[in-house]
């Protein structure tokens, strides 16, 4: 594998971002077979906000890891969601790891795990111990299960019947 890159979010990279996002989400939604018609416009909108805040707004950070200068994954930190702050008790100044997509062409090949890595060394550096991610497609929540554990908190049939959403509260080992 060719040397990864991480870094902050830099204004020249947003459309390459915006196009892994869309590439990522299409993947994503087309392999769970979802039929909602308007959940592809609704996850890039929140993104691009995402995109937009990293910006404008001083407690949200996007990070893009990059193999020979083309963006293969995106992850941000931002204060916890409203499906995890209304439904655990979240410390003050508590921080999510969010967002994280990686390009379809490079699942499976350490992408994840290194922006992983990467971000919880970024979260260690301002101090903190705990972070929360939250995933709400079956295919991610199996993947944060396979690298986090089980999750914290489980909302049963949070978007429809069978259809759970799951929260974890994750502890940083020293040495990440």
């Amino acid at each position: 594998m060719a040397v990864l890159n991480f870094r902050a979010l830099e204004q020249s990279d947003v459309k390459s971002l915006q196009r892994l996002f869309m590439e990522s989400l299409s993947d994503l939604i087309r392999r769970e077979r979802f039929e909602d018609a308007d959940l592809l416009d609704e996850e890039v909108a929140r993104l691009n906000t995402t995109i937009q805040d990293h910006f404008d707004d001083d407690t949200v950070d996007l990070y893009v890891v990059e193999e020979d200068g083309i963006l293969v994954g995106a992850g941000a930190l931002l204060p916890p969601n409203d499906i995890i702050s209304g439904n655990m008790e979240i410390e003050r100044g508590a921080i999510e790891l969010g967002s994280v997509y990686v390009s379809p062409r490079m699942q499976r090949r350490g992408v994840g795990q290194f922006l992983l890595e990467e971000m919880m060394r970024e979260i260690s550096v301002r101090g903190k111990k705990v972070f929360y991610l939250d995933a709400g497609f079956p295919s991610a929540q199996a993947y944060w299960q396979k690298r986090l554990g089980e999750p914290s908190h489980i909302l049963e049939h949070y978007w429809g019947p069978g259809a759970s959403h799951m929260i974890w509260r994750v502890h940083i080992k020293k040495g990440t």
